[in-house]
């Protein structure tokens, strides 16, 4: 079986930690399986951490177990996907969309209508949706 990389917006991160169920928390499960690589950058790790430490404190103790269990794979973006990122979407989220595009990732997850809208899944070439539309979808890349 390929293992399929996949970019994890904070906002999936975020919600596996937060509930043993839905997809977030079954998306880092298969990549704790490394069924999937679970892609991210350093943004990722700074707003997740920032989000955990502010609003919920008692979970900082996971969000380390969380970051040495796993095998994330960080990614440096290219500054012309960053140019390209900065054209599709808003700043704040032109570093995420750019670190995938440098990834070269097979899928980009996300929570965040930002990244969810139609006309940007439409501009890039691997899909963007949530955990949940990519676990009914997993069946059938395999």
């Amino acid at each position: 079986m390929k293992q399929i990389k996949v970019f994890l917006d904070s906002s999936v991160i975020i919600a596996g930690l937060v509930s043993k169920k839905g997809g977030s928390y079954e998306v880092l499960a298969l990549a704790e399986l490394n069924v999937i690589i679970p892609c991210i950058c350093e943004d990722v790790v700074s707003e997740v951490f920032r989000n955990v430490q502010k609003k919920l404190p008692g979970s900082v103790a996971y969000f380390y177990t969380l970051f040495k269990k796993l095998p994330f794979k960080i990614i440096d973006l290219l500054e012309e996907d960053l140019a390209l990122a900065r054209k599709l979407i808003n700043e704040k989220d032109a570093l995420i969309l750019a670190s995938a595009l440098s990834g070269e990732v097979g899928w980009l997850l996300s929570l965040d209508k930002h990244f969810l809208r139609g006309e940007l899944k439409e501009k890039v070439k691997f899909p963007v949706c949530t955990p949940g539309e990519f676990l009914q979808r997993l069946p059938f890349l395999y």
